[in-house]
């Protein structure tokens, strides 16, 4: 099973709950008349930071679980081909056997039984043949269906790890806005952290990002 990924919320949290203590605490002289503004904004960035955690988390279970998924049906691919290869080996054999007995007739006297006997097991190595062929043509295509389902499943996953990694960025520019008191580093994280949702709902709903890799 692969790494989980981490999101860092705990110290952003630390950081965010800092700044807003810090607010707080700041003097009249320093701008006491914009300190409840601050206090208010510093309260939002931790519940946006809060539902982003919780955003980046869902990304990061569906991400973990697509790849095991991915990871199994790869497996069952390997299998699949391994016995279809199996098999054509086992149909080679089967044909080999029919031209020995092919080409024994021509030694046999036209009418003996040893002829008709040569004739029957030629037959039969055909008739096998047929059905050891139509055996790994239904395993190849078992494992083809397998391939694409595990390629399907990393496209989904590469979308939410690409959702938790633009959710890390806001939480962490989240952090820092708070401790600057900068609102534009704010909206820079905003930015992320709304196109890290996004992110999540199209990979829930089966969309194709093609930036997201």
């Amino acid at each position: 099973m692969p790494d989980e990924i981490e999101v860092p919320l705990e110290q952003s949290q630390q950081h965010i709950e800092k700044a807003h203590e810090q607010t707080h605490e700041t003097p009249a002289e320093e701008g006491g008349e914009k300190t409840p503004e601050h206090a208010g904004w510093t309260r939002f960035i931790a519940v946006a930071t809060a539902i982003l955690a919780v955003v980046a988390a869902i990304g990061a279970l569906q991400s973990g679980l697509l790849v095991n998924e991915a990871l199994l049906a790869k497996n069952s691919e390997v299998s699949l081909r391994t016995q279809a290869s199996d098999q054509w080996n086992y149909y080679q054999a089967k044909g080999i056997k029919g031209v020995v007995y092919a080409a024994t007739q021509t030694l046999l006297p036209p009418g003996s039984p040893a002829l008709a006997r040569s004739r029957a097991e030629e037959t039969r190595y055909q008739g096998e043949q047929k059905d050891i062929q139509a055996k790994a043509e239904a395993l190849e295509r078992d494992a083809a269906r397998e391939e694409h389902a595990s390629a399907h499943d990393m496209d989904r996953h590469h979308i939410f790890a690409f959702s938790v990694s633009l959710c890390q960025i806001a939480i962490a520019l989240s952090a820092i806005a708070a401790l600057t008191r900068s609102r534009p580093v704010w909206f820079f994280g905003l930015a992320a952290g709304l196109a890290g949702t996004a992110a999540l709902l199209g990979g829930f709903l089966g969309l194709h990002l093609p930036f997201a890799f």
